[in-house]
């Protein structure tokens, strides 16, 4: 697909399996998160990932050892920061060598505009949903998507919050992105995944692809 999904909070082999045509799989290791997994049982279910895919781990303020662990335990492909983390926390990250994603919780478009201090730390952008809360994304609320019209980046940018299979097309044409995350969209009940709903999720962005195409 030349429109890049990412599936997000995965917990389980089943909804891993379902998942095996997008291109990212995201582990959320934060245990606020209804999407919380362990690491050890992130590590049993790294075996059942595409060789294709690329493993995001997402973290939230989360200790620097704690990532170094994980990433060394899982071999991970991308971090994902979903935090508060500043520049001066991500330059430590850097020092694994890996792609960073930064989320960016948005509720105006000067939220928009804080993402531009990240770009020269950071290889991708990611826009959530700005909620009062310390879920940190997995809402299943949409932002105002009008607000990414006029964005243009030096560096790659993920559309997340509140996507599913009812609003993504309206989304993407909204924004014009190219790489989606979705989560809660995909769900059968909060946190707990649906393979079933996963599968349509992604037949559903091939045949919009094919038909843009056409």
């Amino acid at each position: 697909m030349s429109l890049k999904v990412k599936l997000c909070g995965i917990r389980d082999k089943a909804s891993l399996i379902a998942a095996y045509d997008s291109d990212y799989i995201g582990f959320v290791f934060y245990q606020k998160s209804p999407r919380f997994i362990t690491a050890l049982e992130a590590k049993k279910l790294r075996k059942f990932i595409n060789p294709n895919q690329k493993l995001v781990g997402l973290f939230v303020n989360a200790d620097v050892n704690l990532i170094s662990y994980i990433n060394d335990l899982l071999q991970l492909d991308i971090i994902q920061l979903h935090g508060e983390e500043d520049r001066v926390y991500i330059k430590k990250i850097k020092e694994f060598k890996k792609p960073i994603i930064k989320a960016i919780p948005v509720s105006s478009y000067s939220d928009i505009k804080k993402s531009k201090k990240y770009e020269s730390l950071c290889d991708m952008i990611l826009f959530d949903t700005k909620i009062n809360s310390n879920l940190s994304g997995g809402t299943g609320i949409s932002f105002d998507w009008n607000l990414l019209r006029r964005y243009d980046s030096s560096i790659n940018w993920i559309l997340a919050g509140g996507l599913n299979i009812s609003n993504v097309s309206e989304a993407i044409n909204t924004t014009n992105a190219n790489f989606i995350d979705i989560s809660s969209g995909v769900e059968k009940s909060r946190g707990i995944k649906c393979p079933n709903k996963i599968k349509k999720f992604l037949d559903y962005i091939r045949k919009y692809e094919k038909n843009k195409l056409s």
